[in-house]
């Protein structure tokens, strides 16, 4: 065990990074699969929507782990940068993709409202899962706020935007579990406000790549 730990604080920093992305990769999938699990006995497709959601930003971490796999292997520096900024461009259309898709769904949600009412147990277990993706978010903020690694970068703004749904997730569950005949729309606004805010990611990556890919020619 002592010899594991040593390892790994032996680790460059970025690998580090990766190590800690691989774990909340690993836990992002679980939550995934209790969030589909939990949207199969409730009468929500919006619950059911936003399990896919999660599974999507946990895809971006994996191509981001499976590019740092070939980075690792190659020695050429402008090479290694190359990859990192085609991952980073990939992770903003991803981002981009899903906030449209939020925003149709958050109109959904508007209109139709959530219909999400579930034992307080599972309310409070859907929270945990939401605050444990908002807290890896920040931690990861304020860790590496001064790395502007690409890879790095594109991590902490897939957190972000997997913190900002689980923040509107955690808005609704608690509001249709506690709070009854309370105006709905609010949880519209709230996911349409987030998805913004997604889509707004996805296009600074995007142009931040584009910069970087010209600055490199």
């Amino acid at each position: 065990m002592k010899n594991i730990v040593k390892e790994f604080i032996n680790l460059e920093k970025r690998d580090k990074v990766v190590f800690f992305l691989i774990c909340s990769t690993i836990g992002n999938f679980f939550i995934a699969i209790i969030k589909f699990l939990i949207s199969f006995t409730l009468p929500s497709l919006w619950f059911f929507v936003n399990a896919g959601f999660s599974l999507s930003l946990a895809i971006c971490r994996y191509l981001t782990i499976k590019r740092y796999r070939i980075i690792k292997k190659l020695k050429n520096k402008e090479l290694v940068m190359k990859h990192e900024v085609k991952n980073y461009l990939q992770n903003g259309v991803m981002l981009i993709f899903v906030g449209i898709m939020y925003f149709f769904v958050s109109s959904y949600m508007y209109y139709k409202g959530t219909n999400t009412n579930m034992h307080e147990f599972i309310t409070y277990l859907v929270a945990l899962m939401a605050f444990s993706s908002i807290g890896n978010a920040i931690y990861g903020m304020i860790k590496y706020k001064r790395n502007e690694e690409p890879i790095i970068k594109g991590i902490k703004v897939t957190n972000f935007a997997s913190a900002l749904t689980s923040i509107v997730l955690t808005q609704v569950v608690l509001l249709d579990t506690f709070h009854t005949g309370y105006d709905s729309t609010i949880n519209g606004y709230t996911g349409m406000g987030a998805s913004i805010i997604i889509i707004i990611l996805g296009l600074y990556m995007i142009i931040s790549a584009k910069k970087d890919e010209e600055i490199k020619s």
